[in-house]
C-alpha cells in the first residue's frame, strides 16, 4: 500500500517510523510547506508543498493527515473525493457537523476514513480492557492525562492557537483519553465539563464527567500545565476497595517512547480498515461530538478551574451578635450573587439548613454580627468565609428581608455559630475568598 504523509509536524516522525517498519506499507510521497523537512525525507519519496498536487499525482493509495486541526476537514474531504484512503490524526475535525460530513463523503466515495487514536493501542490499556471484571463490581473510573504541553509540541505553535487547534487540552488530549476509555468501558455520555487555567482563550486544564451505558461514573482530568514529567493512566475503582490500573507509560522509559508501538498499531489497523471496505464505521465523529459537547457545557459556565476570578475582600465586625434561633423564617433569595459597595454593612448569619431552591425556608440560624466591607466586591454562593487561618463556612446565599437596609449573608456551617463561639471582638476582620 503506497502511503503519503500530509504535514510533517511534531507527530509525523511516529507515523514515518511506523510506515517504515510495516513491510506492507511504502512511503511514496509527502507534503509540507517547510522545504527543509521535505529535504530530510529518504531518497525516492516524492515531495510536494500543495496537498492537491500530491492527491492528483497517482503516487498514493492512502494518506496520513497530520495537519493543524482546523485543516483536517478540507484536506480529508479532498483526499476522500480523490479516491484516496485517509488516516487522520485525532481529532478528526473541530466541529461535529464536519466529522459527520466526512463520514458521508467516505460512504459516497468508498474511500476509507480512519481516525488515529493512538492510546487505544497502548499495551496497558488493552490489558486493562481484557482484565475488566463484571460491570457490577465497578464503582467508578478515573482517567488522567497530564503533561506540560510545551514539552510535546516542539515548533508546532498552532497547538496554542484556538483558531487553529479549536481549543486546548480538551480537543488535543481529550480525544485520546475518551477513546481509550471507550475501548475499556464502551459507549460514554458526557454529563458535565468544567474548563480552567485559560490562557489566550486556550484551556490548560479541564475536568469532564461521563457515564457508561450502564451508569458507571467516569471522570477525566486533562492538564497541560504539569510542572514536570507526565501522567497518562486509567484507574478502575472496584466495589471491594481495590483498583485496576493502566499506566500508559509504565515500562516505556524514554520521553514519548510509548508512542512507537501505538503508532505501529495505528498503521496496521489502518491497513485492516482499508481491507474491510466501506462497511467499517469510523469512531472519529463520536469522539468529536463528545469534545464539542464538553466545550458547549464548559464555555457557558462562569466558573474556570485554577483561575481566581475575584480578589479576597475584608469585612470588619462593627456590631457583634450572640444569639441563635431555630424558627427564624428567612427565605433564600433567588440571586446567587450580590454586589456590595465599599463601606456597605451587611449581617453575617450562620445556618445548618440547606434550602434547595429560591424561597426555601431558613430557620436554624446563628448570628455573627454586622460587618462593614472594606472594598467593593461581588459575594456569591460558594465563597468561603475565613477568620484568620480558620475556615468558618461557605456562603449558601442571601436573605433580603431587611433590604434595602442590608442583606443577611447566609453562611453554611456544620453547627450553628455566633460571635461568642468564634470569640469575636468588635473590629475583628473576616475575609471572603472565592472557592479555589
Amino acid at each position: 500500500m503506497r502511503i503519503g504523509v500530509i504535514g510533517l509536524g511534531v507527530i509525523a516522525p511516529y507515523f514515518l517510523r511506523a510506515i517504515e517498519q510495516d513491510d506492507r506499507l511504502k512511503l511514496t510521497a509527502a507534503c509540507d510547506l517547510d522545504r527543509a523537512k521535505l529535504d530530510a525525507l529518504p531518497e525516492g519519496v516524492a515531495r510536494f508543498t500543495d496537498h492537491r498536487e500530491l492527491l492528483a499525482s497517482g503516487l498514493v493509495d492512502g494518506v496520513v493527515v497530520t495537519l493543524p486541526n482546523h485543516l483536517h476537514a478540507p484536506v480529508v474531504t479532498a483526499a476522500l473525493t480523490a479516491g484516496v484512503h485517509v488516516c487522520c490524526e485525532k481529532p478528526l475535525t473541530v466541529a461535529g457537523a464536519d466529522a459527520r460530513e466526512l463520514a458521508a463523503v467516505s460512504q459516497r466515495t468508498g474511500s476509507t476514513l480512519f481516525t488515529a487514536f493512538h492510546r487505544r493501542y497502548n499495551s496497558h490499556v488493552q490489558r486493562l480492557a481484557a482484565e475488566l471484571p463484571d460491570r457490577s463490581e465497578i464503582v467508578r473510573v478515573v482517567a488522567r492525562y497530564h503533561e506540560r504541553i510545551e514539552e510535546h509540541t516542539g515548533d508546532d505553535h498552532w497547538y496554542l492557537d484556538r483558531d487553529r487547534c479549536g481549543g486546548g487540552c480538551v480537543i488535543d488530549n481529550g480525544p485520546n483519553a475518551l477513546d481509550a476509555l471507550r475501548q475499556v468501558l464502551g459507549e460514554l455520555t458526557l454529563t458535565d465539563a468544567t474548563l480552567g487555567d485559560v490562557r489566550g482563550g486556550v484551556e490548560f486544564y479541564a475536568e469532564l464527567e461521563l457515564r457508561t451505558e450502564d451508569g458507571i461514573p467516569v471522570a477525566v482530568e486533562l492538564d497541560w500545565a504539569l510542572p514536570t514529567g507526565e501522567t497518562k493512566d486509567i484507574t478502575v475503582h472496584l466495589r471491594d476497595g481495590s483498583t485496576l490500573d493502566a499506566d500508559m507509560l509504565a515500562g516505556y522509559e524514554g520521553f514519548k517512547s510509548s508512542l512507537d508501538h501505538e503508532y505501529r498499531g495505528i498503521m496496521a489497523d489502518f491497513r485492516a480498515a482499508v481491507e474491510a471496505g466501506p462497511e467499517r464505521v469510523d469512531d472519529g465523529p463520536v469522539v468529536v461530538d463528545l469534545v464539542e459537547e464538553a466545550y458547549r457545557i464548559g464555555r457557558r459556565k462562569e466558573r474556570r478551574l485554577r483561575m481566581p476570578a475575584k480578589r479576597p475582600v475584608e469585612a470588619a465586625l462593627v456590631k457583634l451578635l450572640f444569639h441563635r434561633r431555630t424558627d427564624r423564617g428567612m427565605e433564600l433569595s433567588p440571586w446567587d450573587t450580590r454586589c456590595v459597595r465599599a463601606g456597605d454593612v451587611h449581617e453575617l448569619v450562620t445556618t445548618t439548613d440547606r434550602p434547595a431552591a429560591a424561597g426555601g425556608r431558613v430557620d436554624a440560624v446563628g448570628f455573627l454580627g454586622f460587618a462593614e466591607f472594606r472594598d467593593a466586591t461581588v459575594l456569591g454562593k460558594g465563597d468561603q468565609l475565613w477568620l484568620g487561618e480558620r475556615l468558618v463556612g461557605v456562603v449558601a446565599g442571601f436573605d433580603e428581608c431587611h433590604a434595602p437596609n442590608h442583606y443577611n449573608v447566609l453562611i453554611h456551617t456544620d453547627r450553628l455559630l455566633s460571635a461568642e463561639d468564634l470569640d469575636l471582638r468588635a473590629g475583628d476582620r473576616v475575609v471572603f475568598k472565592e472557592h479555589a
